[in-house]
């Protein structure tokens, strides 16, 4: 079976991008896996370890990818004899002349337009529901995406596969020496709560803020990581609420290679967003032996399970409350700890790549 992966998303930092990346590298190397035909942004390296794969280099620009989704991608199929095309970064084409697979990470746009820039709501609007309706198999993050697509959209559920993320083999318990050259470079506290992310609206961090402020100088100091992203003015939040602002670390835009000790070194990771297809923070951090509270709605329960607190997002005294308890608690976050370790053990991207082969399997049954 040969398919063309429509993987210009990879040079977006963040989760669809690492959707995009990491579920390419481990089809790649899947024993019996598929041929591998890949569109990929001229400005990022491909991955090691892919030598199977044959590459078509584009622009990753909003015009060129418009172009290559929506028009040139059915035609370089045919061109290349693909049995189908996936698109793994929700947003299908109009029109298909080869069977397509869409993976859809999340209708938040829908759900809650206000949380974004009104031309990505625009672009979403114009072409993600075409390229739902289109597909000849729709993935889903988890079943609350899955919940959420049937919602909106008059399709079977038979079409729809509920497929979860992994975990990078790089995200584990970080040694001494990491954690202390991670702690030196970003003039790190002895002791932390982590936030890590987009700093966007879904992701709730005023209500961190105000849930951490409300400890006082007893609890951790708050360390919180991640590119701006819109509708966010961290800085200028932070000012106008009066928090204090020696306490808190905003470290802008963390460098892979530094998550895992960032992770590990955090006396927990908080992270009560209010809407996730998936979410992947979380899982990283229990990866790395952090403790995590997170929020109860969405798919986070699916993702978290039993090994994390859960807390409603909007409930900022429930939540300061979970962060006193593991400020105090060193019984409970080594619970949580053990807990969390074995839960992203479950996880694993070559486990989403089997699944994936399988939804190919079911669209092209007569290739196998």
């Amino acid at each position: 079976m040969r398919v063309l992966f429509q993987s210009l998303q990879a040079s977006n930092r963040s989760g669809t991008g690492s959707y995009t990346v990491e579920l390419l590298k481990s089809l790649a190397v899947l024993e019996d896996g598929p041929e591998l035909v890949c569109l990929w942004p001229k400005e990022v390296y491909v991955p090691a370890g892919c030598e199977t794969v044959k590459w078509l280099q584009y622009p990753s620009s909003l015009a060129a990818r418009l172009y290559l989704e929506q028009w040139a991608t059915s035609r370089l199929a045919r061109k290349y004899g693909s049995d189908l095309v996936h698109f793994p970064a929700s947003v299908g084409t109009l029109l298909h002349k080869v069977p397509a697979v869409v993976t859809v990470h999340d209708l938040c746009y829908k759900i809650h337009p206000e949380w974004f820039p009104r031309t990505r709501v625009l672009y979403y609007n114009a072409f993600v529901g075409a390229g739902i309706r289109n597909a000849a198999r729709i993935i889903a993050d988890s079943q609350a995406t899955a919940d959420d697509i049937l919602r909106f959209y008059d399709i079977p559920a038979s079409r729809v596969d509920i497929i979860p993320l992994g975990v990078e083999s790089r995200f584990h318990p970080a040694n001494e020496t990491d954690l202390r050259r991670v702690q030196e470079r970003y003039h790190l506290p002895e002791s932390y709560f982590l936030f890590a992310g987009t700093l966007e609206p879904r992701k709730n961090l005023p209500r961190v803020l105000e849930a951490w402020s409300s400890l006082g100088d007893v609890s951790p100091e708050l360390v919180i990581a991640g590119r701006t992203g819109w509708k966010t003015d961290l800085t200028r939040f932070i000012k106008d609420k009066g928090y204090a602002q020696h306490r808190i670390h905003c470290l802008g835009y963390v460098p892979p290679e530094f998550l895992p000790a960032l992770y590990s070194g955090a006396r927990a990771f908080v992270w009560p967003s209010l809407m996730e297809g998936f979410g992947l923070p979380p899982l990283e951090a229990m990866a790395c032996g952090a403790p995590v509270i997170t929020a109860n709605t969405s798919s986070l329960p699916e993702v978290v399970g039993e090994a994390a607190l859960t807390v409603a997002p909007t409930d900022v005294p429930a939540l300061a409350g979970a962060m006193a308890c593991l400020a105090g608690d060193a019984r409970m976050c080594k619970a949580l700890r053990e807990a969390g370790l074995q839960r992203a053990a479950l996880f694993t991207w070559n486990r989403t790549a089997e699944m994936t082969v399988d939804v190919y399997k079911r669209v092209r049954p007569k290739t196998v």
